[in-house]
């Protein structure tokens, strides 16, 4: 048995030997290799098909005397944050006591040291806080008391005085992160004393607040005491008072008052020249709403100095008569005009404020649209402001426009809102027809709206923030009210429309996050 075995291991090791050598013996072959099998990525069990889920709103507009029936939101696109499917907050980022975001650095720097400046970072126009900080505005306007009768029935009944009033509201600016606020009166002014603190300084946040110089306007108010008439402001354009001889002096003077009132002041941006000024209106239909070189030639003697500045136009343009007067001519004397005013003024508040920002003058209706204008604004103010009405959000193609026509300068919006069919006062709906805000159904549309507006707005790189118009409801004296505000006429805040504004303004950073790195 042994030796049996051990033959069957030797003739098995013979036969491993003799195979070895052969294969060495023959030549090598290499099959080819078989190619890999494609592989498939595992479907996400809930697979994100686009950047938004958007949401339908209905809306309809007061025109011509009359609500016009109710239709869906005009592209059918409209964005909220909880609908982002790409986006997901971010938090990793320290803030200053008025909101900025600390770390960034911006360069391209304009403005003092210590008071709110512009400068850019990564492609994208910032403010500057006073401690450097990154800053978004994201503010409300005529924070003050309401005066009408309601209000003023509610405000005894709720707070009966300033101070408890202004107590409250500063923690609702607080909470609902609104980081700017105006008082808005019609005679430029600081916050009364009683009130500042507490708006200002809610627990350990600082607010940012801006007013409106009204320039021209108060001239215009002044001109009866001033030079013993009063201006037809139902027959001319009232931008034929920037060549009154009296009107540099008298704005030098004015600006020279309220330049004291905020010196030193780091919680005051800056200022508006005006609002709303009549530059450009549609198609030029209308000469009291827009710049008309014809209309300027046809001014009576009263107003000699506007037409001289038309006259000196048509001859160095070389044109013979109005008849010669082209489209291109008309743009061109606009230009001019608004040139004029942003030039004059500009200097003006120059000369006797270098520590705060000169805002714009608040471009309205077409004047935004021209190109003409919103250069010579930027031109000569530090941005470009814009009261923006009549759209249910940005149009795409005045965001582009707005990048090439401001050049270096950022833009700000500062008037926009929506109206809501639910607000009421004793039981009895609002008429809603007044004012440039679309009517929608609930307090929650409203908050869409705030959304989708302002992110597309941040979705620019050369916005600069936003201003909701307004603080509270307003009534008039024949008993029509309107919801413009973020409380009520009895001061109610509107819960549902104020979540959807702090969920906003919480997220601008971590927004600006997702539409720099996209």
């Amino acid at each position: 048995m042994r030796r049996g075995l051990f033959r069957y291991h030797i003739v098995s090791c013979l036969s491993i030997l003799i195979a070895c050598m052969a294969a060495c013996s023959s030549p090598e072959v290499i099959e080819p290799e078989k190619p890999e099998p494609p592989v498939i990525p595992e479907e996400p069990s809930d697979p994100l098909k686009e950047e938004y889920s958007y949401v339908q709103v209905q809306y309809r507009k007061w025109q011509n005397g009359t609500f016009q029936p109710w239709a869906s939101d005009e592209s059918g696109k409209t964005r909220i944050i909880d609908n982002m499917n790409w986006y997901k907050a971010t938090s990793d980022y320290s803030k200053t006591v008025w909101g900025g975001r600390v770390g960034l650095n911006p360069s391209s720097v304009t403005g003092k040291e210590g008071f709110f400046r512009i400068g850019q970072y990564g492609g994208r126009y910032y403010l500057i806080d006073p401690d450097n900080g990154a800053f978004i505005l994201h503010g409300i306007q005529h924070v003050r008391p309401g005066e009408s009768s309601p209000q003023e029935k509610a405000f005894a009944s709720k707070f009966g005085n300033e101070l408890k009033w202004s107590e409250e509201t500063g923690k609702l600016i607080a909470e609902n992160h609104l980081n700017c606020i105006s008082y808005g009166s019609k005679r430029i002014e600081k916050f009364p004393q009683t009130m500042r603190d507490n708006l200002l300084k809610p627990g350990l946040q600082k607010i940012a607040y801006t007013e409106n110089l009204y320039l021209l306007r108060t001239f215009m108010w002044d001109m009866y005491k001033n030079l013993g008439y009063a201006f037809e402001d139902d027959k001319y354009n009232r931008l034929v008072l920037l060549f009154e001889p009296t009107f540099a002096a008298y704005i030098d003077q004015l600006m020279q008052e309220k330049a004291a009132l905020f010196t030193g002041d780091e919680h005051f941006i800056g200022y508006f020249l005006d609002n709303e000024l009549p530059f450009a209106s549609y198609q030029n239909e209308n000469p009291q709403r827009g710049i008309d070189i014809k209309h300027f030639l046809a001014l009576p003697d009263r107003y000699q100095s506007a037409r001289n500045f038309a006259e000196k136009f048509m001859q160095e343009n070389g044109l013979a008569s109005p008849g010669a007067i082209s489209e291109k001519d008309q743009e061109n004397f606009r230009g001019s005009v608004a040139n004029y005013y942003y030039r004059l003024t500009t200097e003006t508040v120059r000369r006797h404020d270098q520590e705060h920002l000169i805002l714009g003058s608040r471009l309205h209706d077409w004047s935004k649209y021209n190109q003409k204008v919103v250069e010579a604004c930027a031109r000569y103010c530090d941005l470009v402001s814009i009261n923006y009405y009549a759209r249910w959000q940005p149009e795409s193609d005045f965001l582009a426009n707005l990048k090439t026509w401001c050049g270096t300068k950022p833009f700000l919006v500062t008037e926009f809102y929506t109206k809501a069919e639910d607000a009421s006062y004793q039981g009895k709906r609002y008429s809603n027809t007044d004012g440039g805000g679309w009517l929608v159904r609930t307090q929650n549309n409203r908050g869409e709206f705030y959304q989708n507006f302002t992110l597309r707005l941040l979705e620019t790189k050369n916005c600069v923030g936003w201003i909701h118009f307004e603080y509270n409801d307003e009534y008039s004296t024949d008993g029509k009210a309107v919801n413009k505000g973020i409380v009520s006429l009895e001061y109610t805040p509107y819960t549902l429309f104020l979540s959807y504004m702090r969920q906003m303004n919480s997220s601008v950073h971590s927004l600006i996050d997702y539409y720099d790195q996209k």
